[in-house]
């Protein structure tokens, strides 16, 4: 009785959705995993979304937030829900219908919906046809599940922070000076004074945020090794002795312009100012030129991985451009 009570609740809510009278709420960082069946899942699920990032203290890279299904009026208000089920359960044979005969006999599948039930709310499923093909399937899926929620968060930390506008006009000066943009925030400030070295950046207060561009006119072999020694000595030049800790640094190859970038993540410290933080760095070749746009967080004392996410947010908007002198 009471699951055919949600499926009635589940059914009106979701046929009348489409006109999005609320807006999802909740942390941007934070994952809803509705499931019946969390007792199974929960290890591997915490394994895929919650890795630690040291920056330089340990945060998961995800916030979970556990409901199940009969919480429907609560978890259904949410920013970014993650439901787990078979082919059996009532809500996700509504959501889903006819889409579940794509799933082949014995298998599992993953789906995305957006707006299911509120205005800038992401819906993921995971299902498959009985609890017994959870973890293989969770297995085979693991990355294909945190790439979908980090691109997920990315998406709602960048209109997150381009929620005051950007600033047109100062990116309008790159995009003519050295034929590539940033969208830069507003309350962010834009800083050419080494642009004769190739080097510019911009930075935001409360808390410190940093985003420099490096560039040279012709391609550069994606060494992990001698990118991070490029690192150093660009940011011992620019910010004052910065350096990366080595054991703290990891790297991981994204899709970035139609093309793969070697992504880092690491922390950088200052033995001067006995200062650090984590920072992310992208490094890629694009049409004869390479590039090298670095985000990196100041925020002692406090957590930080949602200005990572910010900084990134800004590197993912690096546009390249037909103007300017090259």
């Amino acid at each position: 009785m009471r699951k055919l009570v949600l499926c009635i609740v589940v059914a009106t809510l979701f046929s009348g959705c489409r006109r999005h009278v609320v807006s999802a709420v909740g942390p941007i960082r934070e994952v809803t995993v509705v499931s019946d069946w969390w007792g199974w899942v929960e290890p591997k699920v915490r394994e895929i979304l919650q890795q630690r990032i040291p920056t330089p203290q340990p945060e998961p890279e995800f916030k979970l937030r556990i409901f199940t299904p009969d919480q429907f009026r609560t978890y259904s208000l949410f920013r970014t829900v993650f439901l787990i089920g078979t082919v059996k359960d009532s809500i996700i044979c509504q959501v889903l219908g006819p889409k579940l005969d794509s799933l082949p006999s014995g298998d599992y599948g993953l789906f995305k919906v957006p707006n299911p039930w509120a205005a800038n709310q992401e819906l993921v499923i995971f299902v498959a046809q009985d609890e017994n093909r959870f973890l293989p399937g969770l297995e085979i899926y693991s990355k294909r599940i945190r790439k979908t929620f980090y691109d997920i968060v990315l998406a709602h930390t960048a209109r997150a922070l381009y929620h005051y506008g950007r600033r047109s006009q100062a990116a309008d000066s790159l995009s003519k000076m050295y034929s590539f943009t940033l969208d830069i925030p507003k309350r962010w400030f834009l800083k050419q004074e080494h642009a004769d070295s190739n080097f510019v950046y911009m930075f935001g207060h409360y808390p410190d945020r940093g985003v420099f561009v490096h560039w040279e006119n012709a391609e550069r072999p994606l060494i992990p090794g001698s990118l991070l020694t490029l690192r150093d000595s660009l940011t011992a030049r620019y910010y004052d002795g910065d350096f990366v800790e080595d054991s703290l640094v990891t790297a991981d190859t994204v899709e970035f312009l139609s093309g793969m970038a070697l992504r880092f993540r690491g922390v950088w410290q200052n033995r001067t100012e006995v200062i650090g933080g984590p920072f992310v760095s992208y490094s890629f070749n694009h049409e004869g030129r390479f590039f090298m746009v670095d985000g990196l967080v100041f925020n002692p004392g406090k957590r930080k991985l949602d200005q990572l996410f910010q900084v990134e947010a800004i590197i993912r908007t690096f546009t390249p451009s037909a103007t300017g002198p090259g």
